[in-house]
């Protein structure tokens, strides 16, 4: 597993609120997502999303692992706690609670 951050969510309740204020700060461009009611996030690296309407505090960061199965199973074994496995065009990805209660998400990228 190699633990790199390869994604992020940005949360935002007001869609154009959020996209206005991140395009003004780092000049980032939100394009259409691949569903509705999601954004992409061209510009930092490594690239982000934004789910529109979240109400969470804070961006979710995706680390990527070679083996989802494994690392979820890994995770479990530590005393977190790992959701259903969803799986997306790019990958497949689970979001996550450490053993303190910190939420974080795994990514495994297609044909890996």
């Amino acid at each position: 597993m190699s633990g790199d951050i390869v994604f992020f969510d940005l949360p935002g309740k007001d869609a154009e609120a959020t996209a206005k204020f991140w395009q003004s700060l780092f000049g980032w461009e939100f394009k259409g997502g691949n569903f509705p009611g999601y954004s992409m996030i061209h510009g930092p690296s490594p690239m982000g999303g934004f789910p529109h309407g979240d109400t969470s505090k804070f961006p979710r960061v995706y680390f990527g692992v070679d083996d989802l199965d494994a690392a979820t199973e890994r995770i479990r074994e530590l005393g977190g706690t790992a959701g259903e496995t969803v799986t997306i065009p790019s990958g497949k990805f689970a979001n996550c609670v450490d053993d303190q209660g910190v939420e974080f998400s795994i990514f495994q990228a297609a044909g890996a």
